[in-house]
């Protein structure tokens, strides 16, 4: 990917991030400043900017870079 193809993808993730109804909860878990998944970050949240459940979203949870991966959790 070339850089200016990273700005633009960058640029994108920001907008759409600011469009959408993000979980309360989750912003803190979400990387804007991050170059990691922007495409996957870019399907997410179009897919939340077109009212789509989290559950019926891939990779949703994929794209929180700052979620503790090593917790264990409880349904």
């Amino acid at each position: 990917m070339t850089d200016q193809e990273l700005i633009e993808k960058g640029v994108k993730v920001r907008e759409l991030f600011s469009d959408v109804d993000f979980p309360p909860m989750l912003t803190q878990f979400f990387d804007l400043d991050s170059d990691r998944l922007l495409d996957e970050k870019i399907e997410v949240l179009t897919a939340l900017k077109e009212g789509k459940q989290i559950s019926d979203i891939p990779n949703f949870y994929d794209i929180l870079e700052l979620y503790p991966k090593d917790v264990t959790h409880w349904d």
